[in-house]
């Protein structure tokens, strides 16, 4: 056989054998899509989507109660805090009053020693009606925790004590309050104002 003609038949066999195999591997092909399909399609799809939306549903719900309670929470809270602040009001009008009528009787005391010495034209008599509604404002204030700052002859104290002025001296140690210039209070331990003194100072 010459070469030429064994060449054609090996062509000619190349191409029927192409032939057979091609519409055997679409077939495989094929079977292996129908396989994937029936796989991510299974018979109860349906009842399985509706699961999920039923799933979504109660999610939704869920969050709305979510939004209801926290609004709830959160409006319940403003009142609270309306209520505090009226709470708040009340008491401290109420402390207003309660001084109010403390201080009452004090004018009316100042009023009476004023109208007893210009009925009698006497210093003295204006002087005791002073002194003894003083004395009953230091009641007053006693009662309510408010105590003087003890000063003159005490060391100086930058807690209690404010210098105003220094002033050279042999008569007292360094450092010792030797003028009161303005009573100081404290009320409950607390300083309400420091007493401002004179300190003395070495020659």
């Amino acid at each position: 056989m010459s070469p030429k003609k064994r060449k054609e038949e090996q062509h000619s066999e190349f191409e029927h054998t192409g032939e057979e195999k091609e519409p055997r591997a679409i077939q495989e092909s094929d079977q292996q899509t129908m396989e994937i399909h029936e796989e991510v399609e299974p018979d109860h799809l349906q009842e399985h989507i509706s699961a999920l939306e039923s799933e979504l549903e109660q999610l939704r719900r869920d969050v709305d109660e979510a939004r209801d309670r926290y609004l709830r929470v959160l409006a319940d809270f403003d009142n609270y805090k309306k209520r505090q602040r009226e709470e708040i009001a009340r008491q401290v009008n109420q402390a207003r009053e309660e001084l109010i009528l403390k201080l009452l009787p004090i004018v009316d005391n100042f009023q009476r020693a004023l109208q007893a010495a210009e009925a009698q034209h006497s210093y003295e008599s204006l002087v005791q009606g002073v002194s003894l509604t003083l004395r009953q404002i230091q009641d007053m204030l006693e009662k309510e925790g408010v105590r003087p700052i003890e000063a003159v002859g005490e060391q100086f104290n930058p807690e209690l004590h404010e210098a105003l002025m220094r002033e050279e001296t042999d008569e007292y140690p360094e450092n010792t309050v030797i003028d009161e210039l303005e009573k100081g209070y404290t009320m409950n331990g607390k300083v309400l104002r420091p007493a401002r003194v004179k300190v003395a100072a070495s020659v």
